[in-house]
């Protein structure tokens, strides 16, 4: 009888093999290598791609940043000028224009003075109105005393202006972040519910509205609240109308640009005939410096 030697270890005899020692030589020829490097290569490409893009978008949102504060200091340096130079100059008129008409009282003609009266009317409503447009390009009491202050001087005059009544539901919490907000968050916030009052204004055809703002851990939240007549939201900021027009669609998107720029969040729900609510976070640790 023929001997045969003992061969390797195969399936059916219930062994199974050795496994590969990872000491042995790697074969240069074996075509997993190749894989397996370029897996390698394109991981470490991506890697990079990606770093490069995260820096990109963090310099993009600092460059962004940097062009909102200047829009800002513009505003609040035409405030400024129309405050205390055509608001002068307006005073000015107004005063000599009362002297004269009380100097001449006796000796115009009726209706002259009637004209002169008007005239001194007309430059006070003017004087009255460029006041109030340099409040509202740059409110005083926002940088003097804050964000709450701000606030409820915002109600007050929309409700005097327009006959919008604003319930204000204010819990900033300040003890738990020093006496004022970040300058930069404060501005933020006023923007984002002045933009959403002016769109209850021009769109909601409502005499009510509500705001509730409140410091909430690392955030600032804010809801701004209507029971108007609501709108398609996706096709608003999407450019599309969706009942909302142009101005409302344009108005939205740069709420939601403005809040992008803090890495805060930006939530619009509304359907026609079902009013409207705006919600945001906006993230207390995204500040520049």
């Amino acid at each position: 009888m023929e001997r045969t030697e003992p061969g390797p270890a195969s399936a059916s005899s219930g062994r199974t093999a050795e496994p590969p020692d990872p000491t042995d030589p790697i074969d240069p020829m074996d075509p997993m290598n190749e894989i397996v490097d370029r897996v390698r290569d394109i991981t470490r490409a991506n890697e990079k791609l990606f770093a490069r893009l995260i820096e990109g978008e963090r310099r993009f949102r600092g460059l962004a940043k940097a062009v909102w504060k200047v829009q800002e200091e513009e505003q609040r340096r035409i405030a400024r000028e129309l405050h205390d130079g055509l608001g002068q100059t307006l005073t000015a008129l107004t005063h000599q224009l009362e002297r004269l008409r009380k100097k001449c009282a006796s000796e115009l003609a009726p209706e002259l003075a009637s004209h002169l009266q008007e005239s001194v009317e007309m430059v006070r409503i003017a004087l009255q109105e460029s006041r109030e447009l340099s409040r509202l390009l740059r409110p005083p009491v926002l940088d003097d005393l804050g964000l709450a202050v701000a606030l409820s001087w915002l109600a007050r005059t929309l409700e005097e202006r327009t006959g919008l009544q604003v319930e204000l539901d204010l819990d900033l919490n300040l003890d738990t972040c020093g006496e004022r907000l970040d300058p930069q968050i404060e501005t933020l916030v006023f923007r984002l519910i002045q933009e959403a009052l002016t769109n209850i204004l021009k769109h909601a055809g409502v005499d009510r509205a509500h705001v509730a703002v409140r410091h909430a851990g690392e955030s600032i939240e804010l809801r701004v609240t209507d029971h108007g007549r609501g709108f398609d939201s996706q096709a608003v900021l999407a450019g599309g109308g969706g009942g909302g027009g142009p101005t409302a669609s344009s108005g939205l998107r740069g709420m939601r640009d403005r809040i992008d720029l803090f890495g805060g969040l930006l939530e619009i729900t509304s359907q026609p005939g079902h009013g409207t609510l705006v919600s945001a976070s906006v993230p207390l640790t995204e500040i520049v410096s």
